[in-house]
C-alpha cells in the first residue's frame, strides 16, 4: 500500500492522480475530507498535530508533499515569524514525524518533494528548511530514499503570484544552461509522473532528481 501526505495541495493532487492510475492501493492522509478519489484511494482525516498517535496499517512506499501555504516572494526569502514558524512546523516536523511513523508501519521506500537549491545552510528560510528536511530524511534510513527537487511550478491558475511567476519563468528559461538548467520551471503534472514512476523502480540508495529528470514528461 502507498500512503500518501499532502494531497489537497497543488502539486499533492497531481501526485494522487497519478497514483490513482497505479493497481497498488492508496491511503491518503488529508486534515479535511476530498470529495474526489480515485478508486484505488482511500482517506484517513487526521488532525497532523496528533501524527504520533495514527496507527498506519502496512505501508509499502510514502509519498510527501506536504507545504506549509507561502507566497512567491516568501519561496524567494522574504518571510515574517509566522511564515517561518509555520515551514518549520508543516514542512519539517510533519513531513519527518510522518516518515518515522511509516517506518515503523514497514515502509522501505520514500518520495518527497523538496526543492531546487536546498540547502541546510542557505540564508534562504525556505530553501534551509528544506535541505534540513533533506537530511534528516535521509538519516532515518530507508531502503530507498527519492528527493525530488523542482523549480518554479507552473500551471496554478489560481494562484495571481503564481501566474506573475510563471511569465517570468518564459523569459527566463531559455537563458538557463549547463548547471542553471536545474532551476528552470516545469509543470507540476510533469514532476508527479516522475514521481509515481520511478517509486514503481525502487532503486535502492539516495536518489535526487530535478529538471533534467523531468524533461520527458513536460
Amino acid at each position: 500500500m502507498n500512503l500518501l501526505a499532502g494531497a489537497t495541495g497543488f502539486l499533492g493532487n497531481e501526485i494522487l492522480n497519478e497514483l490513482g492510475l497505479l493497481e497498488d492501493q492508496t491511503l491518503v492522509l488529508t486534515r479535511r475530507k476530498m470529495d474526489t478519489l480515485p478508486m484505488n484511494t482511500d482517506q484517513l482525516i487526521i488532525d497532523f498535530n496528533k501524527i504520533l498517535e495514527l496507527e498506519l496499517p502496512q505501508i509499502d512506499h510514502v509519498f510527501l508533499s506536504l507545504g506549509f501555504p507561502l507566497f512567491f516572494h516568501n519561496v524567494m526569502g522574504f518571510m515574517n515569524k509566522n511564515h517561518k514558524e509555520g515551514l518549520f512546523l508543516v514542512d519539517l516536523t510533519y513531513q519527518l514525524e510522518m516518515a518515522k511513523m511509516a517506518k515503523e508501519a514497514g515502509a522501505k521506500n520514500i518520495s518527497i518533494i523538496s526543492a531546487v537549491g536546498a540547502n541546510s545552510q542557505s540564508w534562504n528560510y525556505y530553501l534551509k528548511i528544506k535541505g534540513m528536511v533533506e537530511k534528516e530524511l535521509i538519516n532515518i534510513g530507508f531502503d530507498s530514499t527519492n528527493i525530488f527537487q523542482p523549480g518554479h511550478l507552473r500551471g496554478n491558475k489560481y494562484r495571481f503570484d503564481i501566474l506573475l511567476a510563471d511569465m517570468a519563468s518564459i523569459l527566463s528559461d531559455p537563458f538557463l544552461h549547463g548547471p542553471l538548467k536545474k532551476f528552470r520551471s516545469i509543470s507540476a503534472r510533469a514532476v508527479a509522473k516522475q514521481m509515481v514512476n520511478n517509486s514503481l523502480k525502487r532503486e535502492s540508495g539516495i536518489n535526487y532528481f530535478n529538471f533534467t529528470d523531468f524533461q520527458p514528461w513536460r
